[in-house]
């Protein structure tokens, strides 16, 4: 017997994230460095704060995407890619933050935190994930910008 895939709820857990961020990016409009570094912290906070349903996105995110949650999950993510790609835009035009693409100041940001999750969901971290959000934030800005094209 097949497991039932939780559609609505990992798509909702998405939106919930989603949300966050984008009211992260409206708090922080003018200080990106603080932008990047409270983005850190929600996505340490968030994992910590329900694990169930981190470990619940992890596993069914990519199966909604290909399956039955594709259309509304496009919708919300395209919604949220553009939020955030026009909060790049500001804080590069502004000067306060340095040129990269958006695809590496997500792989900046993103990667260690989910993988530092990943392994504090798995039982390999013993403490919370949130005890590092100061010095995570910290270097995904510094690595921002290292990465950052000269002017």
């Amino acid at each position: 017997m097949s497991e039932e895939l939780p559609v609505d709820e990992v798509i909702e857990a998405l939106e919930d994230y989603q949300q966050r961020t984008i009211s992260i990016y409206q708090q922080h409009a003018d200080d990106p460095e603080q932008c990047i570094k409270a983005l850190v912290r929600l996505h340490l906070y968030w994992t910590e704060e329900d694990p169930d349903r981190a470990r619940m996105v992890s596993r069914y995110r990519g199966e909604v995407m290909a399956g039955p949650g594709r259309e509304r999950l496009s919708t919300s993510n395209a919604a949220y890619f553009q939020q955030s790609k026009e909060w790049m835009e500001a804080a590069r035009s502004s000067g306060e933050m340095p040129s990269v693409s958006f695809n590496v100041l997500h792989a900046l940001v993103f990667a260690p935190t989910q993988e530092l999750a990943k392994h504090w969901l798995g039982g390999r971290l013993k403490k919370n994930p949130t005890e590092y959000a100061e010095r995570m934030g910290a270097a995904a800005w510094a690595g921002i910008l290292a990465a950052g094209e000269e002017k």
